[in-house]
């Protein structure tokens, strides 16, 4: 049973892991702006995303294609990027491309390299208003919560200016696999962060966008209790989880 001193050196040493973590993507996401320094931000990073989670190889044949899908809408693109993909399969990759083009459509242009944090959880729940409009409407399937958090987590990453601001706590994290084991991992060992919780609610699978929200939110919750606790950022204790859940320990 992990509790009190060792509960809190616990989680720093897991969030100090996470934001070592999110130094090495931001760096490698600013290089990848500098290749596509006349492409949007946001298509950029929402292709980024989808390698961090394994949908995709991160080759620049893949990168070219879903940028270019995701600028232009040519099918002969997402064509192209879905030969890149990895441990989900093709149609998982192309779902998600397809479902943020319709989204980013709706959406419209936002200044996401200047926003503050304030300003990018509201995008983030904008997005989450018009995605399950379009689900409403059957405009949108296939994509589950880890596709639709994981671009606003990339951008979180690589806008080091605002891992001071508290708003930044309210931008939602991806989840996946390896984020679901490490929150199971600490049940498991009665962590003292997660005694109010029941872990029937949490699952390695993912499922669909709206039913996947509400779990996303819990664990959202549970990570903001450590943040808080031990003065860090949920996107720090997002990562290290993820590479708590990824690991043998």
């Amino acid at each position: 049973m992990l509790t009190g001193e060792f509960a809190v050196l616990f989680a720093r040493n897991m969030a100090r892991g996470g934001e070592e973590m999110n130094l090495q993507i931001s760096h490698d996401h600013d290089q990848l702006l500098s290749t596509f320094k006349d492409s949007d931000y946001f298509d950029v990073s929402v292709a980024h995303a989808f390698v961090w989670t394994g949908h995709a190889a991160g080759k620049p044949g893949y990168y070219e294609a879903a940028v270019d899908y995701l600028t232009t809408g040519r099918l002969e693109s997402l064509d192209g990027a879905k030969v890149y993909s990895e441990r989900f399969g093709p149609d998982s990759l192309a779902s998600g491309l397809i479902g943020w083009k319709a989204i980013s459509e709706q959406l419209g242009r936002h200044d996401f390299l200047s926003c503050d944090a304030q300003e990018l959880s509201n995008i983030q729940q904008k997005c989450l208003g018009i995605a399950k409009r379009l689900i409403d409407q059957k405009l949108l399937s296939g994509m589950g919560s880890w596709q639709f958090c994981a671009p606003f987590k990339i951008v979180a990453i690589q806008r080091k200016d605002l891992w001071q601001n508290e708003s930044l706590d309210k931008v939602l994290m991806p989840l996946g696999q390896e984020v679901n084991r490490g929150i199971i991992k600490l049940f498991q060992k009665n962590h003292a962060y997660i005694k109010d919780y029941d872990i029937n609610m949490i699952s390695e699978e993912e499922g669909d966008l709206i039913d996947d929200m509400g779990i996303v939110e819990l664990v959202h919750g549970i990570c903001n209790g450590i943040a808080l606790d031990i003065e860090s950022r949920v996107l720090h204790v997002n990562s290290g989880l993820y590479k708590y859940g990824k690991g043998k320990s």
